[in-house]
């Protein structure tokens, strides 16, 4: 199945040569709409053959160029490869993405060294991953002059490079959903997909049979049988009707596991803008189901959706030791504690909500219907708790590393796997993304600030962030952050120009959106229907804004803002 899914995402790569694209800061960049499957929805480039007497530089940058028309197995680059090299070099191990912009050449006997900084990468699967700031690829190239005078490399290393115009032009973004182990709930992952004439509903459904992320795999799985493939190679999408033929695997699949494959390839095949419903069906015979139609859409699995709750809209603010909730201008008193309070944050269900008191230094609990606080917890700096769909509180305690407590109160110790990113003591916050496995995570050295993402693996002895990987490369500092979207972290914060700024980071495709703030911004809430709300110290004034069309306007008194039904 691999081979395939990469000869959809870097064969059938059409792409325009550039300078613009995945960005080394976050600028916003947008891209059309893939509206159909069909060769008609890109531009194709048509590379330039190496022409008569090029010198090695030239050879070199020519081939770059060429990269960009992956056309007849890249049949234009492999020109500027003497004829071993053309037959032996591999493009589809993945790609690195550079800044054109920064694009060095060194020269020395026979052989060039190319240089740029490194924006990240796509993975041969199609998962984009970006580079640490300061990253740099740098690449060599042996050069020999053939039998008729003329240079052609000899010597490169497999994959291909491209400038982050050519990426930001040929490939499009998407969410793809796999299920926990238990499939029970989706889980978000995410793929880029080129716009080619093997159709993005053919890449999508190629990466869910490949299976999830790296980083998920541990914790995330297809409810596809193993060896499933697409009959006809393909996932023609006619008047609407993404239809898929399946393999005779899916023959042994019982009830719940079609169901679980059909709630995977529904969800994933309507981000498509030209789908509105999947036909599933094996070699050629309508996938029967109980209580599902041949033409199944997403409202057929609202039971699996990972979207944020629509009507979690009700807003609850901190005021010292209470807690009120308004709606519709009216507020009531929800909960009292016996202290002042600065982070809450409640559980799926509104039951339980979890409290740190303003001292930073108490963990507190309380149920909804007796607003009694038990302590939980105790730390020096606790950051705001986050839940899971199991009942667990996760928070950092800065300093000390990442802590749980389970629904029976048990309190443990999370194991971080930071990797390169930092040391365990350096989580400053944790966020459980609404699917309960994903987690965005901040580290501090206390001169740099790092958002990355992970995932939460549990076992009956013990709990790990596991696979965290940086998200964003531009941020120097963080105050706050919050899941916007399945696909997107909310993050305040500030660039190396020292700006306070809203960052919304897509989980995509690494690129954000930037938003100005307001005075004294320390917290940032999102409400079920992605509205953005920030709560601000100004002097004595505790306020909350709403975002609205870019700007900010302020709608209560009070700290802490998060939302419930």
């Amino acid at each position: 199945m691999r081979s395939k899914f990469i000869g959809g995402i870097l064969f059938g790569t059409m792409v325009l040569s550039g300078c613009a694209g995945i960005p080394s800061s976050s600028q916003v960049y947008y891209g059309e709409e893939i509206s159909q499957d069909t060769s008609t929805q890109f531009v194709r480039v048509i590379a330039r053959p190496p022409s008569l007497d090029m010198n090695p530089e030239e050879i070199v940058r020519g081939f770059l160029d060429a990269c960009a028309d992956p056309s007849d197995n890249y049949e234009i680059a492999r020109q500027y490869l003497d004829v071993e090299s053309a037959d032996n070099w591999n493009p589809l191990t993945g790609i690195e993405i550079y800044d054109a912009s920064t694009i060095s050449v060194a020269e020395a006997a026979n052989s060039l060294t190319v240089g740029a900084a490194k924006l990240g990468t796509i993975s041969d699967l199609g998962r984009f991953q970006v580079g640490d700031p300061g990253a740099e690829i740098t690449r060599s190239f042996d050069l020999e002059q053939n039998a008729g005078g003329q240079w052609r490399i000899s010597n490169l290393s497999d994959g291909i490079l491209l400038s982050s115009g050519d990426v930001d032009r040929s490939f499009r973004s998407f969410p793809i959903y796999f299920f926990n182990t238990d499939l029970t709930s989706l889980i978000t992952d995410s793929l880029l997909v080129p716009v080619s004439n093997s159709g993005a509903a053919t890449s999508l459904v190629r990466s869910l049979l490949d299976g999830p992320s790296p980083y998920l795999s541990p914790v995330a799985t297809s409810a596809f049988p193993v060896g499933t493939t697409l009959t006809y190679g393909s996932v023609p999408v006619l008047n609407g009707v993404a239809q898929v033929d399946l393999s005779n695997e899916i023959l042994g699949a019982n009830e719940v596991t079609r169901r679980a494959l059909s709630a995977q390839l529904v969800w994933t095949l309507s981000a498509l803008a030209n789908v509105s419903s999947v036909q599933i069906s094996v070699s050629g015979q309508p996938l029967a189901l109980t209580n599902v139609s041949s033409l199944q859409t997403v409202q057929d699995w609202q039971n699996f959706s990972v979207l944020p709750n629509p009507d979690r809209k009700v807003l609850n603010v901190i005021r010292n030791e209470k807690i009120f909730a308004i709606s519709d201008a009216t507020e009531s008193l929800k909960y009292t504690s016996t202290t002042p309070m600065i982070f809450a944050s409640p559980n799926a269900t509104d039951t339980r909500i979890a409290t740190v008191t303003a001292d930073l230094k108490s963990l507190q609990v309380a149920n909804a219907s007796d607003s009694i606080f038990e302590l939980v917890a105790q730390g020096e700096q606790i950051s705001k708790p986050t839940w899971d769909r199991d009942g667990s509180i996760y928070f950092s305690d800065f300093g000390s590393g990442v802590r749980e407590v389970a629904s029976d109160g048990t309190l443990r110790e999370v194991l971080v796997d930071v990797s390169t990113l930092g040391t365990n003591d350096q989580v400053k916050q944790v966020a459980v993304s609404s699917d309960g496995v994903r987690v965005a995570v901040v580290l501090s050295d206390g001169i740099q600030d790092v958002i990355a993402v992970g995932a939460i693996f549990k076992t009956e002895s013990e709990t790990r962030i596991i696979g965290l990987h940086r998200i964003e490369r531009s941020i120097v500092t963080i105050r706050d952050i919050a899941w916007s979207s399945p696909t997107s972290i909310a993050v305040l914060g500030t660039d190396e120009s020292k700006s306070e700024l809203l960052f919304d980071i897509s989980l995509l495709d690494g690129k954000s959106k930037l938003f100005s703030t307001p005075i004294g911004a320390q917290q940032i809430s999102v409400d079920g229907t992605r509205k953005i709300y920030v709560s601000a110290v100004d002097g004595t004034n505790q306020l909350v804004y709403q975002q609205s069309f870019g700007s900010w306007t302020q709608v209560t008194t009070g700290i802490g803002g998060f939302f419930s039904r």
